[in-house]
């Protein structure tokens, strides 16, 4: 009976142990509330890192996309006495439609038609003329103003109705020629670009991917906001974006003469 008691008695003690042991090992409210709260500073430490990573990466996408844009641009011009692109947004006398060169097909008809080979322009050449086949190389990953991809998808598998992309088509050379010529100075200047319309449009908050005369592709950094500036400036549209090409040409080594 004696050693029946010390039995019960030692089993009932190393139960309350365990019970202590228990208590002491789990989670407390508290414990659960500074773990999330820790777990909430970490997450907020990381996400703008992580923006800018999937930013860099969207950047790059864009380049490679003006890229391809370049190697059509090349093709176009091997293909016709080394014209660009005709734009009818586009004028030798610099009184243009700067702000419209965007516009790759226009429907004149309201929707009332199918579309036709010469309904496309500037850089829409490159795809009716199947140089360019695939219509995402004309828009920008990071874009997020009102011309995404999606938002045309039905237009360019042949339904009636205005594409609009999301770069810059100047027209020219920088010294106003229609003609491409990768050797001489007008090269070193700016000749497609990401979209100057609006501030929405302009896919890069910190500078943006420019095609040069000479067919490269270079990251220009709006460091100084100049070019962020000219487009939000008050006045024309057409006149504000035809005035950002200057600053991009100057920003890249080219000496601009006042005209």
């Amino acid at each position: 009976m004696l050693r029946d008691r010390e039995a019960q008695t030692g089993l009932v003690g190393a139960t309350q142990k365990l019970r202590v042991v228990a208590a002491r090992t789990a989670f407390t409210l508290i414990d659960l509330l500074v773990s999330i709260f820790i777990i909430g500073i970490l997450i907020g430490l990381l996400l703008p890192s992580i923006a800018k990573i999937n930013e860099a990466t969207r950047r790059v996408m864009c380049r490679s996309n003006v890229r391809q844009v370049s190697i059509g641009v090349s093709m176009y011009a091997s293909d016709n006495i080394q014209f660009l692109p005709r734009s009818q947004f586009v004028s030798s006398s610099g009184a243009g439609r700067a702000a419209s060169t965007t516009t790759m097909r226009l429907d004149e008809s309201g929707g009332t038609r199918a579309p036709r080979a010469a309904d496309y322009d500037g850089l829409g050449l490159l795809f009716s003329r199947e140089y360019l086949l695939a219509p995402k190389i004309f828009y920008c990953p990071s874009h997020k103003g009102a011309n995404p991809f999606s938002k045309y998808a039905p237009q360019w598998a042949g339904q009636p109705g205005t594409i609009i992309g999301n770069y810059q088509f100047r027209g020219t050379m920088a010294d106003g020629s229609r003609m491409l010529n990768v050797s001489s100075d007008a090269s070193s200047g700016a000749l497609i670009s990401d979209a100057l319309t609006s501030l929405q449009d302009f896919s890069h908050s910190t500078g943006l991917n420019v095609m040069r005369g000479d067919l490269s592709v270079t990251w220009l950094p709006d460091n100084n906001k100049r070019i962020i500036t000219m487009i939000t400036s008050a006045g024309n549209r057409d006149r504000n974006v035809g005035d950002t090409w200057p600053i991009m040409d100057q920003a890249m080594g080219m000496t601009v003469l006042d005209k």
